[in-house]
């Protein structure tokens, strides 16, 4: 009797990502960051920017849910539009720094010699400087505000983008269809269209969203030290940074945008290790 073979399939990173219930909440939270980000304007109860120096600090109440701030401001309010303005500073520096990143890694990873060697010694330069203090001189030499913060964070993490990618094109190039590829004579920048970078959309991804994390951790620290988004615009930073001053009396100040800051930063944190736990073909389930 002939024997049985048993073949076994490999499940594939979407059904590995729909079983694993970390990724499931994390996107369930993030979606919910998005909707408030993109609907802040109208979900905000009050005027944020409104001062009633009647009601000064004072607690959560049935017309203000989170209380007020040293202003009399409304905080709920203020919380909405904060993780609005920090969410679209963390998207378009993820962006923008994968953008540039998947461009250089690209280049330097395909073409190799000469070119390879000029764009590491540039990304090898950027890596030397810690991202803050890098961030911290581009926004002396641009100004105070959101559009230097966004400058100035693109800039500082497209070097640990275009590293990692640059690995990863290296690693495809090893690989037989890009062999064989370059054998028959298809043009070099169709391998790279049809077949390196589509290769490349699952390390990006995991690459977007670890950005996308540390871009916002960026955010609060640059505006919690005045240097990204301006008051009376709030952020999550800036909202941190007034609040610290009455902590003892009114810890909702601060309580309440770190909470929100640190829940949208890990929720970006478990999305990524979904999405590189699911694109690794050795991670075991």
């Amino acid at each position: 009797m002939a024997d049985v073979v048993r073949v076994s399939v490999r499940r594939g990173p979407l059904p590995r990502i729909r079983t694993d219930p970390a990724f499931a909440i994390a996107l369930f939270l993030f979606a919910c960051y998005v909707v408030v980000a993109v609907a802040a304007p109208v979900l905000v109860p009050h005027d944020p920017n409104a001062q009633q120096l009647r009601d000064i600090l004072r607690g959560p109440s049935g017309s203000h849910l989170l209380g007020t701030d040293e202003y009399g401001r409304d905080m709920l309010s203020r919380l909405l539009l904060g993780v609005r303005s920090s969410m679209v500073v963390g998207a378009v520096v993820a962006l923008i720094s994968s953008a540039g990143g998947l461009l250089l890694g690209l280049v330097s990873g395909y073409m190799r010699g000469v070119v390879d060697f000029v764009i590491s010694r540039i990304v090898d330069v950027g890596l030397a400087f810690p991202t803050l203090v890098l961030s911290l001189a581009l926004i002396s030499a641009l100004g105070v505000g959101s559009t230097s913060t966004m400058i100035a964070l693109s800039l500082g993490f497209i070097p640990f983008s275009a590293r990692v990618l640059r690995s990863a094109v290296l690693g495809l190039r090893q690989e037989g269809f890009i062999e064989s590829a370059h054998v028959t004579g298809v043009h070099p920048a169709r391998i790279v269209v049809r077949h390196v970078l589509p290769n490349l959309l699952g390390t990006l991804a995991v690459q977007t969203t670890m950005v996308f994390a540390y871009a916002l951790l960026g955010e609060a620290g640059l505006s919690f030290i005045g240097l990204g988004v301006q008051p009376p615009t709030p952020s999550l930073g800036n909202m941190i940074a007034s609040g610290q001053v009455h902590a003892l009396e009114a810890p909702g100040l601060t309580v309440a945008p770190g909470l929100a800051a640190a829940v949208i930063i890990m929720t970006l944190l478990f999305i990524g290790d979904a999405l590189r736990d699911a694109a690794d073909p050795l991670t075991v389930r």
